[in-house]
């Protein structure tokens, strides 16, 4: 990578995507042999995602191959190149909070290891299981029989290898099931997985554990009044990071909530060596068992609230 490149911090976190979704990202990664499905799946399971009101997008193989992926060919390094850019495009979708539908061949174990490397713990490998001569029957698009007589070279299941997964989280055959029957098993996958946990159904002992602390006027004295979202100008409040610290050791999860961006609180905070004390900084309300705002306590002063909660917690 380029020395003179710097990653930088987005203000809006994947935290606060999924509360506003109320679902989990996903990479659902459909791979099986041309003619088993797979497009014809992804697309019934957006159906049924989009029904629940989920945020999702799609991405075909062939579709791709006709635009961002217009350059490359079927050799192997080419399939391994259209892997791996496929592989970062979903990883955007799903750092967007989508659930995110592939549709792709991708026959080689390597490239689809690769691929779950790229996209982290929301990977989920869908393989989509239907004999050669299954799919050979259906040839919707022609292209067996094009390769069976030589007019398309090294093209999977004929004259090209397919790698069969050898542990995918679902596994559907198409020979065997409808269309909506396989959707319906990979939706229910997904359900059974706790991907459609709402912000409503938060656990209560982690509710209960969770405060959530207003930033200005709360932790940031505020003395000025706004002077812009960017700009957290003044010194903490007065006995703030000696309550953050008891609270801590009373084992509580502490949040922040503001309409700042998180990366000038973050600052702000490890400026003033409190950036330890929190779990999360969100733009958003979180399930929480305290609000320290004026929603919740009507904050004063840091004595009189840590000893309003801690006295709470002995009754």
């Amino acid at each position: 990578m380029n020395k003179n490149l710097h990653y930088h911090k987005t203000s809006v976190s994947l935290k606060d995507k999924i509360l506003q979704n109320t679902h989990k990202p996903a990479v659902l990664w459909f791979t099986g042999l041309s003619g088993s499905g797979k497009s014809t799946l992804a697309n019934a399971v957006e159906v049924l995602l989009h029904r629940k009101k989920c945020k999702t997008h799609l991405l075909d193989g062939d579709n791709v191959r006709m635009g961002l992926n217009k350059d490359l060919g079927f050799k192997p390094e080419d399939r391994k190149e259209n892997i791996r850019r496929i592989s970062e495009v979903a990883n955007l979708f799903a750092q967007s909070g989508a659930i995110v539908c592939t549709a792709f061949i991708s026959p080689y174990i390597e490239d689809r290891i690769a691929a779950r490397e790229v996209v982290g713990d929301c990977f989920v490998e869908v393989y989509v299981d239907a004999p050669l001569e299954v799919c050979e029957q259906r040839d919707p698009k022609g292209l067996y029989k094009k390769a069976r007589s030589g007019e398309i070279p090294s093209f999977t299941g004929i004259s090209a290898p397919y790698e069969q997964p050898y542990d995918p989280e679902i596994t559907v055959n198409t020979s065997l099931n409808t269309i909506e029957q396989c959707a319906t098993m990979i939706v229910d996958y997904l359900e059974k997985n706790n991907y459609f946990s709402s912000v409503n159904e938060v656990n209560v002992l982690e509710k209960k554990k969770t405060i959530a602390v207003d930033f200005d006027g709360v932790i940031h004295k505020y003395s000025e009044g706004f002077k812009g979202l960017f700009n957290a100008y003044d010194e903490p409040m007065e006995n703030a990071r000696e309550s953050f610290e008891k609270l801590k050791l009373a084992g509580k999860r502490l949040v922040v909530m503001s309409s700042r961006p998180a990366v000038v609180i973050e600052k702000w905070l490890e400026d003033n060596n409190m950036l330890h004390y929190f779990d999360e900084i969100s733009n958003f309300k979180i399930p929480a068992d305290i609000y320290v705002d004026d929603r919740g306590y009507t904050f004063k002063t840091w004595k009189k609230t840590l000893t309003d909660i801690l006295g709470e917690e002995k009754k």
